[in-house]
This record gives C-alpha cells, sequence and structure tokens, in this order.
C-alpha cells in the first residue's frame, strides 16, 4: 500500500493506532472519539452536542456512545457537591482504554487536579472533563431537579432508556408531573417506564415522553384518618376532629353487658325449680 500524508501545520490532533484499528469500534464511534479527543480544553460541548454535528445521524451517535463505554473510552459518574447539595454529571473521554475501577478513578482525579490547578476561562460549570473535556449536566439546566434526577438515575439502571441531558431537560416536566400525583411513587414510576420494553430501544426519549404522558395514573384519593374517642378510643363519626364520643359524654345508653354463660345457666335452674313447684 503506498502512502502520501503531509503533515498540517497548525489545528491537528493525534490518535494512537489503537482506537484507528480497533477492530470493535464502527467507524462513527471512532469519529466520536476523535472529536471528543480533538476539542480544547475548557470546551462547552457535550457527547449529544457533537452527536447533533454528525451526519450519521442520532441512533448511531448513540450506539458509538454505547461502544465507547463497552470498550472503556467513554466513562460517566455522578458526584453531589457536599456544600449546596447539588448533582453533577461527569464524562470522561479517554485515549486509551480504562477498564478497572481504580483506573476510571485516577482518571477523573487527575483531571480533576488539573482543572482545579489551571481553571479554564468562562463561567464554571461545575462539570468534570476527559483526556479532553466533554461535560454533560443535568439537574442544574432545569426547573424540575428531583425529577430530572430520577431519569438520570433511570439510564444508568437501565442503560436502553439513557438521555441526555437536552432530553432530560425536555422530559423533566413530564415526569415532575407524574410524581407529583397524589400517592404516586418512583418505583411506580420506573415500573411503568420499564415494564415490556421493545427490543431493541431506538428512541427511548419517544418512548419516554409517550409513557409519561399516556401512563399517568389517575389522582387517588386519600383514605381519612378517623380520630378515636379521648375516653372509650373508639372512633368518633367522620369529620370530627377530637372529643369524646356521645355514649361518653351520656347521651346514648350503654349497652347492656352480656351474661357469662355460667350465670345465664344458673338462672334456668331457678326458673326450673319455681315451675315444679306450682
Amino acid at each position: 500500500m503506498l502512502k502520501h500524508a503531509i503533515p498540517p501545520a497548525r489545528f491537528f490532533s493525534q490518535t494512537p493506532n489503537e482506537i484507528i484499528r480497533h477492530p470493535r469500534l464502527n467507524g462513527t464511534a471512532v469519529r466520536l472519539l476523535q472529536w471528543a479527543l480533538s476539542l480544547p480544553e475548557g470546551s462547552r460541548e457535550t457527547v449529544q452536542s457533537i452527536g447533533e454535528k454528525m451526519p450519521e445521524g442520532r441512533l448511531a451517535v448513540r450506539k458509538a456512545r454505547r461502544q465507547l463505554e463497552e470498550e472503556g473510552y467513554l466513562h460517566t459518574r455522578r458526584t453531589q457537591d457536599p456544600e449546596t447539595g447539588r448533582w453533577s454529571t461527569q464524562v470522561l473521554v479517554s485515549n486509551v482504554a480504562l477498564t478497572t475501577d481504580a483506573e476510571i478513578a485516577a482518571a477523573f482525579n487527575v483531571v480533576r487536579a488539573s482543572s482545579d490547578q489551571d481553571p479554564p476561562a468562562g463561567d464554571e460549570t461545575g462539570q468534570a472533563v476527559g483526556a479532553s473535556p466533554v461535560g454533560e449536566n443535568t439537574e442544574e439546566n432545569t426547573s424540575n431537579p428531583a425529577a430530572a434526577a430520577f431519569l438520570v438515575r433511570l439510564g444508568d439502571h437501565t442503560p436502553a432508556l439513557r438521555l441526555g441531558a437536552r432530553e432530560v431537560e425536555r422530559l423533566a416536566p413530564l415526569a415532575a408531573r407524574w410524581l407529583a400525583t397524589a400517592g404516586a411513587t418512583e418505583a411506580e414510576l420506573r415500573h411503568a417506564l420499564t415494564a415490556d420494553l421493545p427490543r431493541p430501544v431506538r428512541a427511548p426519549a419517544a418512548l419516554l415522553a409517550y409513557r409519561l404522558e399516556s401512563r399517568t395514573p389517575a389522582p387517588r384519593t386519600p383514605v381519612e384518618r378517623l380520630v378515636e374517642c379521648g375516653e372509650c378510643r373508639d372512633p368518633l363519626p367522620r369529620g370530627v376532629g377530637t372529643g369524646i364520643c356521645r355514649r361518653c359524654v351520656g347521651l346514648v345508653p350503654s349497652p347492656p353487658t352480656a351474661q357469662a354463660p355460667a350465670a345465664l345457666h344458673g338462672i334456668a335452674l331457678v326458673r326450673a325449680a319455681l315451675t315444679g313447684c306450682s
């Protein structure tokens, strides 16, 4: 094979041959990784925003992202700020495969330390970066942080339903409305969204939007708790919030005390004796 290459004078990136020749990464995955690695320090691009600029299409980019995650070139983790309590999603891209927990943790720590020592220009985003930074935030960009956090956890629990930051922001109001239904729980919502999933899930955002709209539960009437009488502990009539019952007040006569079986037997013997005397 003949090869003729003129090295560019500027604006170029070096890609390891292991990535270019990787036997399990398709062309879209290699290009997505090269694009992410070529970004300058402090870039505000995300994996989703890169995918929107690629001509391969959303489904191809989503498949490429899964391949990069499976092969160890892309990792995601969620962290909580100990002071503010705010959660952020951090995405790490690497030009070498990271396959062990120790390697991944070390890479996150190295990038975080580098970012802290030489912070990028512009507003701080609270996003971690990778070998070349690609961060995604979720809860901070929505007015429904609890619902957004649920959707992020849903993607972590069921990878087929993983969403991008913009999709989380768009679906968070629907999830918030579902969770605001009287008596609804996150466990019920998770079941409604994940039960009987098609295989494969080709459009997770569209599927979740449909299920959030069509499977919203009807408001549940809360069960009214009856208040007990302050004296005898019997339940008071519905709508009465405190006090004692009518019987304890004396407005209703107390029911006759049931006689013991032995007493009833004695009464019967007395009646029989009197009858015999007559």
